[in-house]
């Protein structure tokens, strides 16, 4: 008598079908450990790469701070120079305060600007003194940039906040000045 496929002695190879089942989980857990071997690589590649990014961010703290002091040095000669009528040398001097912020903005950092008016931000503005004023509406606003700030467009770390003067209300010393001068709050 034949021997059926149910009753096949224990030592007799298995079903195909138990050996391919064995084989798919076989490779689903293999597939599964290389997906995470791919995972952990990503994530060491991109650790890499931030961390070099640190390294070179760090080397060009000097640069970008020796840039920063060489544009305000060009700008406030540039400033003088026009003052004493010297209009074609102050523009050579702008001429090379602008390459000294194009090349700030090819290592990462671009200027702050302010305008007059802009109300003051303890993040953005390091104000040097004050102009007193009358108008409340001005208080605590730019009255004056004496030099722009800098960013750093990779982290948005502030390099050097804008320097600048602000607007300060004073009212009248005493209530009865208004009395007098016929001024009423």
């Amino acid at each position: 008598m034949a021997a059926s496929d149910d009753t096949a002695p224990p030592d007799s190879p298995l079903p195909l079908e138990r050996i391919l089942a064995s084989l798919d989980d076989r490779l689903g857990s293999l597939d599964e450990r290389a997906r995470h071997r791919e995972a952990v690589i990503d994530r060491l590649h991109a650790e890499n790469r931030e961390l070099r990014s640190e390294q070179t961010r760090a080397l060009f703290d000097p640069v970008v701070t020796d840039l920063v002091h060489l544009h305000d040095q060009l700008d406030r000669e540039a400033r003088g120079l026009r003052e004493r009528g010297e209009g074609r040398l102050a523009d050579l001097m702008v001429g090379f305060a602008d390459d000294t912020l194009l090349a700030l903005e090819r290592i990462g950092v671009e200027p702050i600007e302010a305008e007059i008016g802009d109300p003051f931000r303890a993040d953005l503005h390091r104000p040097l003194s004050t102009i007193d004023d009358p108008d409340p509406a001005r208080a605590n606003t730019v009255a004056e940039v004496t030099a722009p700030g800098f960013r750093d467009t990779v982290t948005g770390r502030i390099r050097r906040r804008v320097q600048a003067r602000f607007f300060r209300h004073v009212g009248p010393a005493r209530p009865e000045e208004d009395a007098a001068t016929g001024k009423g709050t």
